[in-house]
């Protein structure tokens, strides 16, 4: 898998690879309040174990929201959820990756952002997703890194 990897486009071992996600405001009859355009978050691949990759992510997600705590994690997906700061309280929107390093990337879909209700959340979510051998890549971690968002998730190889 690392050498799949890094052809396909993820960093190398150690590099963080900057995810950019677009906010895309709900459409709706009631207008959303003010929203951040567009948001980055950081994955790194681990090093290579024979059998197995990992990736691990963190979201300094401190500029728009405050309070993050985990509020729901199982098998496929971890939620964490954030009190928007005040210029984004009353926006109401989603985001999903759109670019990675710079370079357009909408394959991932497993990380996404919804803004409502004075809320964000952050979804992690392998549902959907295959590993080479056409398993479900598994959420090792998930938790809080100096009161923001971070995982660790992977698959075989």
């Amino acid at each position: 898998m690392a050498l799949a990897a890094v052809a396909s486009g993820w960093p190398q071992t150690g590099l963080a690879e900057s995810l950019e996600l677009k906010v895309a405001p709900l459409l709706s009859r009631t207008p959303s309040g003010r929203c951040p355009a567009t948001l980055s978050l950081s994955e790194t691949l681990q090093p290579y174990r024979e059998g197995s990759y990992g990736v691990n992510g963190q979201a300094a997600l401190g500029s728009i929201a405050s309070g993050w705590h985990l509020a729901n994690r199982d098998a496929f997906s971890v939620t964490w959820v954030g009190q928007l700061r005040a210029p984004y309280q009353r926006c109401t929107a989603s985001a999903g990756i759109v670019r990675a390093d710079g370079a357009p990337d909408q394959d991932r879909s497993y990380l996404r952002l919804r803004f409502s209700d004075g809320q964000a959340q952050l979804i992690l979510d392998m549902t959907g997703r295959r590993d080479p051998n056409g398993y479900t890549p598994a959420i090792l971690s998930a938790g809080l890194r100096q009161g923001l968002p971070m995982w660790s998730w992977g698959g075989s190889d």
